[in-house]
């Protein structure tokens, strides 16, 4: 058995950077299991799917560049602004359409940073987010799109643009026997609360990473407290239900033992 503590999930880096420095050169595991802390879903609660469970991400900066100027004197030609509201406000279309089993792919904008002031209009501001896909052929088709959008946006307020793509992780899949395994000792632990994923989720791991490499599955963990409408995950009041932990520890220790009896 090798117990793998993966660091910087947040950023999808941890497992990646434990693969460049040699983790799966120095063990050659049979298996991998994995489980994610969920507070949205009842505590003690065990979830996964088969085949794929999460998107894959790809982060983005776009930076706008423009000749900057007085604010009461500046229209829509060069404004940055003016330029990274309409790319943020038609950043859906890129995924418009793009969807798996059901469940569209997705745009998100978590940062917007300039240097202007009330009465100034910025030369450059920079727009930080990502695009999640669930596989290769609607990642090209989604980041194709976004290209489309930044020149359309250049075109139309006569600013100037970049795009910086940092591809975060591939989509999660899940090897159908060892799910099955892992499902059955979750099953047998806590009944009907170990359950089906029915569809894809638009969230992304670079555990991952393990699973292109090694048979496995990653299952979702329940934490919810008791009560409580929980904040989002990734936010200053993320909190969760530690009674639900020992769930998630006996479903690993299960399940290992288990798949590894039949090595």
């Amino acid at each position: 058995y090798v117990f793998v503590f993966q660091p910087a999930e947040e950023i999808v880096e941890g497992a990646k950077a434990m693969i460049a420095k040699g983790l799966l050169d120095k063990h050659h595991p049979d298996a991998v299991i994995g489980l994610h802390i969920v507070s949205f879903l009842q505590s003690g609660t065990v979830i996964s799917k088969p085949g794929l469970m999460w998107s894959g991400s790809d982060a983005f900066d776009v930076s706008f560049s423009g000749p900057g100027g007085h604010g009461g004197m500046m229209g829509r030609r060069g404004n940055v602004l003016a330029a990274q509201a309409f790319f943020i406000e038609r950043l859906h279309t890129v995924v418009e359409g793009l969807e798996h089993d059901g469940v569209q792919c997705h745009t998100t904008v978590g940062n917007i940073s300039s240097d202007g002031a009330w009465n100034i209009v910025p030369r450059g501001v920079l727009v930080q987010g990502s695009v999640r896909t669930f596989n290769d052929s609607l990642r090209e088709q989604a980041l194709d799109r976004l290209r489309d959008l930044l020149r359309e946006t250049q075109s139309e307020f006569e600013v100037s643009s970049n795009l910086d793509l940092v591809h975060g992780t591939v989509p999660l899949m899940n090897e159908p026997n060892v799910t099955r395994t892992v499902l059955e000792v979750g099953h047998e632990l806590i009944g009907d609360r170990a359950s089906l994923l029915g569809r894809p989720l638009t969230v992304s791991d670079d555990f991952a990473e393990f699973l292109t490499r090694i048979p496995g599955c990653y299952f979702m963990l329940g934490a919810k407290p008791e009560g409580e409408a929980p904040a989002a995950h990734h936010s200053p009041g993320f909190r969760i239900d530690e009674a639900a932990l020992p769930v998630g520890v006996k479903v690993l220790a299960g399940a290992a033992s288990r798949l590894a009896s039949q090595q």
